[in-house]
């Protein structure tokens, strides 16, 4: 019965993306000393987001290597809006070359990961992190920028743009009921088992690269990379429909959609990270059927993009069968059976 919950209910997974592209700008400065503003995508509105991490130099004029300027420097939002850093001032040179990178972590410095702006090699002028981490215990939303190539001027020079985009992928579960209006069902535990969640990002090439596992899948030890996909507040059931009746009104579908899991981008070359989740079947107070249902997926995550898997939930996925009754189609009804005749005898 489990091996056939899994094949049920791998056949109603469905997947939706979309990328988020909207953007709100902010304050523009001119002068001699350096200073930033920024365009921030939707996921992280003006007023959450408030700090990010500064990095970069230049080359002087027919000099290769860079003179680091900022590493690490967080930048704050003002009351009024300007973007300011933290320590000296720092002031732009004449002709010089520079290149800025930033990134933030839902407003904090990376704990899971090492930036670092390269001076020298062949990497000069390059941003990269190492060692990111994304699992159940590191879930924020990566945020990153570039500045492209500035030249510096001995006057007129404007505020470093960052317009900052996504460098992760988002997943949400989306659930509604397959069952009939009288059944309540109660989804819980929604969790993406044996993900990649460790991985390298560079500028260089725009991508991640180097993804595996911190920790090596073992069924039989339950031990596996897993991100949660958390259910918003307590209320956590899913019903169909129920049609008007006679003076009862229609009631419409309560469905459900998880808050988003981040996920580090990747094709996966099979069908080996799972999307698990718990469901209580209750029919009233009965309870019908309490266990665990896990699909496989092979997914394609792109840096940028939010995906959504849509589940029905019915009898088969979940489990359990419906009382159902037949009659025999050949011989629907059984035929009399007929005894012996029995004389009966009237009168003299």
């Amino acid at each position: 019965m489990i091996k056939r919950s899994i094949f049920c209910v791998a056949a109603v997974l469905s997947l939706a993306a979309c990328t988020n592209t909207d953007v709100i700008e902010e304050n523009v400065e001119s002068g001699a000393m350096i200073g930033f503003n920024t365009n921030v995508t939707r996921a992280l509105t003006n007023d959450s987001f408030n700090k990010f991490m500064v990095y970069g130099g230049y080359t002087p004029k027919d000099v290769s290597e860079y003179h680091t300027v900022f590493s690490g420097v967080a930048v704050s939002k003002e009351a009024d809006s300007k973007w300011t850093y933290e320590g000296a001032s720092k002031y732009w040179v004449k002709d010089a070359s520079y290149k800025f990178y930033a990134y933030s972590c839902e407003n904090i410095a990376l704990t899971k990961g090492t930036p670092e702006f390269a001076t020298t090699g062949v990497d000069a002028g390059t941003f990269k992190i190492t060692d990111f981490v994304c699992n159940k215990d590191h879930q924020h939303d990566l945020i990153y920028a570039e500045s492209g190539a500035i030249t510096g001027k001995e006057t007129g020079n404007t505020a470093v743009s960052f317009s900052f985009k996504h460098l992760l992928s988002r997943v949400k579960a989306s659930f509604k009921s397959g069952f009939d209006p009288d059944f309540t069902i109660e989804i819980s535990e929604v969790e993406l088992h044996n993900v990649y969640d460790k991985a390298d990002f560079s500028s260089k090439s725009g991508a991640w690269s180097n993804q595996t596992r911190t920790i090596e899948y073992n069924l039989a030890d339950s031990k596996w990379t897993m991100v949660p996909l958390n259910i918003e507040g307590t209320d956590n059931v899913i019903q169909a429909a129920k049609p008007a009746d006679g003076d009862t009104e229609a009631v419409a579908a309560k469905e459900l959609t998880t808050q988003p899991g981040y996920v580090l981008p990747v094709t996966y070359a099979s069908n080996n990270v799972t999307l698990s989740f718990k469901v209580t079947v209750k029919q009233g107070s009965d309870v019908i059927k309490s266990d665990y249902i896990k699909g496989n997926l092979q997914p394609t995550w792109a840096i940028a993009t939010s995906y959504t898997y849509n589940i029905t939930v019915n009898g088969s996925a979940a489990g359990v069968e419906k009382i159902e009754f037949s009659v025999d189609a050949s011989n629907g009804i059984e035929d009399w059976t007929e005894s012996p005749g029995t004389d009966f005898s009237v009168g003299s």
